[in-house]
């Protein structure tokens, strides 16, 4: 279970993604990222990757907001 602190870490980062979606899937469509702290700690083909590179940087998977982000074509279908 996570921790006040982590809770507040996990939705400071969603908040940062939500602000920098159109940023984030111009850089990272079609992969996987890691945020933490308002900052992309990693990008990968898959999830597991991702938190592998957390992993290295000493970071627990409770710290890591994961996202499978689309491509801009992917969101015009949803559009």
């Amino acid at each position: 279970m996570p921790t006040r602190n982590e809770e507040i870490i996990t939705k400071r980062s969603q908040e940062w993604i939500r602000d920098n979606f159109e940023y984030i899937v111009t850089k990272y469509g079609g992969k996987y990222i890691g945020v933490i702290n308002e900052e992309v700690i990693g990008a990968a083909l898959t999830p597991c990757e991702v938190l592998e590179k957390a992993k290295k940087l000493g970071k627990e998977e409770e710290e890591v907001s994961l996202l499978k982000v689309p491509t801009q074509e992917e969101l015009v279908y949803v559009l």
